[in-house]
């Protein structure tokens, strides 16, 4: 039985939702499975968008994360949803974990001690390089478990008062946690959703976040995701990493006239014209979230609070 909490392990959260999560997680963990890095993602939220929309997956509908986090039962992954990448699913079956945390003195129940040793246990079998933990916006009772179980937490946020607002909230989660005796460290807040051509409002909200992350060792990424609407539509309505995207627009180009003469049917429609460049935003974050995290590993914690 493991007790320690499971290494590279990166939760992604903000106690606001709509804010890039899902997409992030899914993005950053595709990527490095692609790279023939063993992955998990965990997805911790009642909606599912990663396990459902984003990763295309059917999933338990959260039953066997609940199950874990209040009997301590042993996570069994769905494998390969991507190549390298295995998924424990989210749904609605975590709804009871509220209930379960609020009963939690009368009847024993630790969920993060019972996180703990069930996703340790996993990862200590299956040697994954990289785990990514999803997070809903609410359940706060999940939230603290995750906290405690994760090793490392980037926080994404759009540049709107709400989204900054969620990172102020979470901040205070997050030292609590460390206080509690939680060894996660915070890699920094990436800006999600934002105009590459709004450099001074994009400097400003940069300042801000610093602001809300001041005496936490950590600087916001360099890297922010741009808003590309029509891809966004493409990545979840398709069920496609940003990856498998281009690959899928590539091949789109192609045979555009062929499709036109045929008359193809429209929804086949491929939104986006070009999502290299929303492509590349993830590529980089990616590469900057395993500088940090082999950073953070070597002792030097670039980005996270020792």
């Amino acid at each position: 039985m493991n007790m320690q909490q499971p290494a590279r392990t990166v939760l992604v959260a903000n106690q606001k939702g709509g804010v890039g999560k899902s997409s992030i997680v899914a993005a950053v963990a595709g990527m490095v499975a692609a790279a023939g890095r063993r992955v998990l993602v965990v997805d911790a939220d009642q909606q599912a968008n990663v396990t459902s929309s984003d990763l295309g997956v059917d999933g338990d509908r959260g039953r066997g994360l609940s199950m874990a986090l209040q009997y301590a039962h042993p996570l069994e992954p769905q494998r390969d949803v991507r190549p390298n990448l295995d998924l424990i699913a989210g749904g609605p079956a975590l709804a009871v974990v509220g209930a379960v945390a609020a009963t939690a003195a009368q009847s024993g129940t630790d969920l993060r001690a019972n996180l703990i040793t069930t996703l340790g246990d996993l990862c200590e079998t299956e040697r994954y390089d990289l785990v990514l933990v999803d997070s809903g916006p609410g359940d706060a009772p999940l939230l603290d478990a995750l906290l405690g179980t994760a090793r490392y937490l980037l926080v994404p946020t759009k540049d709107d008062d709400a989204s900054l607002s969620g990172v102020e909230l979470l901040a205070a989660r997050y030292l609590r946690a460390r206080q509690n005796g939680s060894l996660i460290q915070l890699l920094g807040v990436v800006l999600f959703d934002a105009n590459p051509r709004a450099t001074t409002r994009n400097r400003e909200v940069f300042e801000q976040v610093g602001e809300l992350l001041e005496g936490s060792g950590a600087s916001p990424f360099e890297t922010f995701i741009r808003s590309d609407r029509a891809a966004a539509v493409d990545l979840r309505t398709r069920h496609l990493t940003p990856s498998e995207l281009v690959e899928v627009a590539d091949t789109h180009q192609k045979h555009r006239l062929q499709r036109l003469r045929q008359k193809a049917n429209l929804g086949e429609r491929l939104w986006s014209r070009d999502p290299s460049g929303l492509a590349g935003d993830y590529q980089a974050l990616t590469r900057e979230v395993l500088g940090r995290l082999a950073a953070a590993e070597s002792g030097r914690v670039a980005g996270g609070v020792a």
